[in-house]
């Protein structure tokens, strides 16, 4: 909830958000569109959480989010391009 809350304070839309278990700790995918000053604060913001052990912005995905719009879906294993990831 934490690593929502601090996108949700921006008011960022999250178009997509993925939660998985992995081993002893949860991964987090989010998508949203942000510009460079705001990774650099969410990841500064998601660092200070404590239990967040791993921070790690991915590239654009424009080309891919685009396709989604034309009703071509997408594996989840191509969705984080552009997504931040926090493992927690």
């Amino acid at each position: 909830m934490r690593i929502l809350s601090a996108a949700s304070r921006r008011g960022i839309d999250l178009p997509y958000v993925q939660a998985e278990p992995v081993e002893q700790s949860h991964k987090v995918t989010l998508l949203m569109h942000v510009n460079a000053r705001q990774v650099g604060q969410l990841c500064r913001d998601w660092r200070a959480i404590v239990d967040v052990v791993d921070v790690r912005p991915g590239a654009s995905i424009k080309e891919l989010w685009d396709h989604a719009y034309l009703g071509v879906t997408l594996p989840p294993e191509s969705v984080p391009a552009n997504a931040r990831t926090a493992t927690a």
